[in-house]
């Protein structure tokens, strides 16, 4: 838990006691005693608020009902103690907090070192359907932000990813829009300062999640543009290589059909990248590289029509292969473990039937060495799976809001502990941060629920 909470629990308990014992004519015993009981019901009235909200705010209106009645008969250090679990609920609601303060919609996050302080920073792709201006976050190293403006053009931008382009040793942003406006590309000072030099792709591309990676093996990053069907457009996937100099003068078309979001990694173990696109409307592939950034070979996997939102790769079993982890709005999520030369298994559901996974995300987050999932739900509240055997059986962990609002989700460890945090990219509610308080403590049997908060910039 936050020291900072724990500090203000303590001192919320000794408040009430000596609020208490100033009723009783200051007797000094009454503090002990008062403390003894306010501390506790405060950290009780707090995980009950995230485990159970509703029966949160009856404990809490009942607590009042019987204070206003111990009041009436005289009971005063009664009443006083009762009034702990509303002071709680209102600890609890503070504590909640956005990474921004406003509702603007933001589609996606992406988290890298942009200053070169050794910790990492904050973009945020904002705009989705409606054109917004994107936000660098410059992080201090404990979590406390500056917030720039990325350039001065408001549009409708879907990711952010980061990477080298030019070779220069800082990161890059890779802004990808939906049409009409232009797919831009942003160098670096190596300051965290961003200057507009371009453009890449077609303007009239209804880009999604636009990937960053080296596909041919030359030291310097490509992009991977998914494009959907919209607007008596066609979609498909496209290849933008690098043309050495963080330049993307031509694209090629890979796969001719509609595409949301791609995933990038090593499917087959021979240090190339390879493309996972999952169907938007149809069959998923697994395209497999050549090392050169040639994809001739291509595996379906899953269902022959499914409609995904989201998808990521991770180790899910340990056997040190990258397995396939898709979610969709309807039907939760599920996973497809590979089983070596391009070929997956059948898909094994995750979470539960209600989640509407729109963002999905892979990390180890309570230290145990298996690979755990974030499940970024819609209007569902937002989902830790905690790996607990092999890929098998999962510990559920909510957090946030009982509508999560997600579109994406980004991993890091934004204040310096060691342990990774969860930024949540939002439609209509602001951004928020989930604190990592994870342990390896956590139980397969337990079913735990725990905030979010506002990473704070200090012009705020």
């Amino acid at each position: 838990m936050d020291p900072v909470a724990i500090f203000v629990y303590i001192f919320l308990g000794v408040a009430v006691a000596a609020f208490a014992a100033g009723l009783f004519r200051r007797r000094v015993w009454l503090v002990t005693v008062g403390t003894a009981v306010a501390a506790p019901a405060c950290f009780l009235l707090d995980y009950l608020y995230w485990v159970a909200p509703g029966l949160a705010v009856l404990a809490v209106i009942l607590a009042n009902v019987l204070s206003a009645w111990a009041l009436y008969r005289g009971r005063r250090l009664v009443a006083a103690i009762l009034l702990v679990p509303f002071a709680a609920m209102v600890l609890a609601t503070a504590l909640t907090v956005p990474l921004m303060i406003s509702a603007e919609t933001t589609a996606n996050a992406s988290l890298g070192d942009l200053d070169g302080d050794g910790d990492l920073d904050v973009v945020l792709a904002k705009g989705f359907h409606s054109p917004l201006v994107n936000v660098v976050l410059l992080n201090d190293g404990k979590g406390h932000f500056e917030q720039h403006s990325l350039g001065d053009i408001a549009d409708r931008s879907f990711s952010a990813p980061l990477g080298d382009l030019d070779g220069d040793g800082d990161l890059d942003i890779v802004i990808g829009n939906e049409d009409p406006d232009r797919k831009l590309i942003y160098f670096n000072d190596g300051k965290g300062h961003f200057t507009l030099v371009g453009s890449f792709g077609d303007p009239d591309w209804n880009s999604r999640i636009v990937n960053v990676s080296d596909l041919n093996g030359d030291g310097r990053p490509d992009v991977v543009v998914p494009v959907r069907d919209g607007r008596n457009k066609k979609g498909g996937v496209y290849i933008c290589m690098n043309d050495g100099r963080g330049r993307f003068p031509s694209c090629r078309l890979l796969w001719p059909r509609s595409a949301i979001q791609i995933a990038v990694g090593d499917l087959t173990d021979d240090g190339a990248p390879d493309l996972v696109v999952p169907g938007d409307g149809g069959q998923s592939y697994a395209f497999i590289n050549d090392g050169q950034g040639r994809f001739d070979q291509n595996h379906p996997f899953g269902p022959a029509r499914v409609a995904t939102r989201a998808v990521a790769l991770g180790d899910l079993n340990g056997d040190g292969r990258l397995d396939i982890i898709m979610g969709n709005d309807a039907g939760g999520a599920l996973a497809f473990f590979n089983r070596g030369a391009g070929v997956f298994s059948d898909g094994v559901p995750l979470g539960e039937k209600a989640d509407d996974v729109f963002a999905v995300a892979v990390a180890d987050l309570n230290g145990d060495g298996e690979a755990d999932v974030v499940l970024g739900n819609g209007r569902m509240p937002c989902a830790i799976l905690l790996n607990h055997g092999k890929g098998r059986a999962f510990t559920r962990v909510r957090t946030g809001d009982k509508q999560c609002r997600t579109l994406g989700l980004a991993v890091g460890d934004l204040t310096g502990d060691g342990f990774p945090e969860i930024v949540f990219a939002r439609f209509g509610a602001p951004s928020m941060v989930w604190l990592n308080s994870l342990t390896t403590a956590v139980r397969p049997t337990e079913s735990v629920n725990l905030p979010w908060h506002r990473l704070t910039s200090p012009d705020r």
